[in-house]
């Protein structure tokens, strides 16, 4: 149990009888356990301190990484928009793929297959769509990580 400052003011030592003073063994023995307490608290504030430098350096990256990453997005968004002024397309057409054209010619003349197909489109448009936005969702969730950690790094720092 570590030391408290209440102990150590409370801390009464006996007086000899063969001269006048306290009890040397008493007051070593006091001593040990502030010497032990002292190092356990010297210890702790050392791994706190490297467990900072630890975090700000996470936060760093993740900061570095969260700057690429929008950077991706932002090179995306301006090649889609060029894509789209160059073609007249929207992203819709860029993204989702038309059947190639042996699967179309083998299943032209069956109206089951293309029934099929259409719902397998239809099916693989719904899953990116989706993907597309649990994606930002995750940015979003990524961001807000982030800025929390950065705020609890600058309230740190202070």
């Amino acid at each position: 149990m570590p030391l408290t400052a209440a102990d150590v003011r409370a801390t009464k030592f006996s007086t000899t009888r063969m001269k006048s003073g306290y009890d040397m063994d008493e007051v070593d023995a006091f001593l040990d356990i502030i010497e032990a307490d002292v190092a356990q608290y010297a210890d702790e504030l050392q791994r706190s301190r490297d467990g900072e430098a630890v975090l700000r350096t996470q936060g760093d990256q993740l900061q570095v990484r969260m700057n690429l990453a929008e950077q991706r997005l932002a090179d995306a968004q301006a090649e889609i928009a060029q894509m789209q002024a160059a073609g007249g397309r929207s992203p819709e057409a860029v993204v989702e793929p038309e059947p190639p054209a042996d699967v179309t010619d083998l299943v032209a003349g069956d109206p089951e297959a293309m029934s099929v197909l259409a719902i397998a489109q239809r099916t693989a448009d719904e899953i990116l769509r989706y993907a597309e936005a649990r994606a930002e969702g995750i940015r979003g969730s990524v961001r807000a990580m982030l800025n929390d950690q950065l705020a609890l790094v600058a309230r740190d720092q202070k």
